[in-house]
């Protein structure tokens, strides 16, 4: 009977530990004062999302706090606005909302003997608690995380070298191919020449207010065991995603409201030659493709 119960005892010991490893709280620090996320925040969601750290399906908490400086009402609004824009950039980026399940604002990190007047950088930040593990009768049951989507998606193209008249046409899921966008090797930053198309776009998202889309970026010329290439103004392996993001940049700066806009990057895990052998193979795979999400 004793041997029976060490068993047992062992047995939920493994699998509390297996149940906090399902657990990640991952930081997010702002400026003094602002609840609107920076660079550097943004570039940290961003890698979350594309290394699968936050998925749809998994439970996610968003919690904001603020340091001491200010009113206590001050504190709670400051740190529950930047809860907010977390929680408002994690959708847009294709989290569904159904599945954060908190989103509140603490106010101050309450801390004792404070002595200095400048304030604690690390106490103006967000957690983000993504938790793996959902409730099941009176069961614990792990999630698994979705298997990635491995079929090719199916193509309706049209290409900007077109009048695009027919974009009003297009439905949920049809591609436009941007021609004529051009990148230095390895690096995200937009080359002039390729202004002429990127204003084309601008002017149809324009003219098409509903109109809703996801740029997604595809990279060639890399090893099929690794997800994206590397991008060396960052020194990060995430080429296509900061293509992407840059003409989504390029589209917010020209006044595109970012409710209409997604980015994403695929690296080469959706090549149209499979196995590339000419530099025709190489073109094809290193592209940008805009698909629409909304047209009503």
């Amino acid at each position: 009977m004793f041997k029976t119960l060490l068993t047992i005892l062992f047995y939920f010991t493994l699998f509390q530990v297996h149940a906090q490893r399902a657990t990640d709280t991952f930081r997010l620090y702002f400026d003094l004062g602002i609840p609107s996320l920076n660079a550097g925040t943004e570039k940290k969601i961003d890698l979350l999302v594309y290394n699968d750290k936050i998925i749809n399906g998994s439970s996610v908490m968003i919690v904001g706090y603020a340091d001491f400086l200010g009113t206590e009402k001050h504190n709670r609004d400051l740190s529950m606005q930047r809860a907010k824009n977390v929680k408002n950039y994690l959708v847009k980026y294709g989290i569904d909302a159904r599945y954060i399940t908190l989103c509140e604002g603490k106010g101050e990190v309450h801390r004792k003997d404070i002595t200095d007047k400048g304030g604690f950088p690390t106490d103006r930040r967000v957690d983000i608690v993504v938790n793996n593990i959902r409730e099941s009768g009176e069961k614990l049951v792990a999630t698994t995380k979705p298997a990635k989507d491995t079929s090719k998606p199916k193509r309706h193209v049209t290409t900007t070298n077109t009048t695009l008249d027919s974009v009003k046409n297009l439905r949920p899921g049809a591609l436009i191919i941007l021609k004529n966008v051009y990148f230095p090797p390895d690096r995200h930053t937009i080359k002039p020449e390729s202004k002429e198309t990127l204003e084309h776009l601008y002017k149809v998202l324009k003219d098409y207010p509903k109109l809703k889309i996801s740029i997604e970026g595809h990279v060639c010329c890399i090893n099929p065991a690794v997800n994206d290439a590397l991008d060396i103004d960052t020194y990060e392996p995430v080429l296509s995603l900061n293509r992407a993001k840059a003409i989504y940049n390029y589209l917010v700066d020209r006044g595109i409201d970012t409710s209409r806009l997604k980015y994403v990057g695929f690296g080469r895990r959706r090549p149209v030659v499979p196995v590339e052998i000419t530099d025709a193979d190489e073109e094809l795979n290193r592209r940008v493709e805009i698909r629409v999400t909304e047209n009503k």
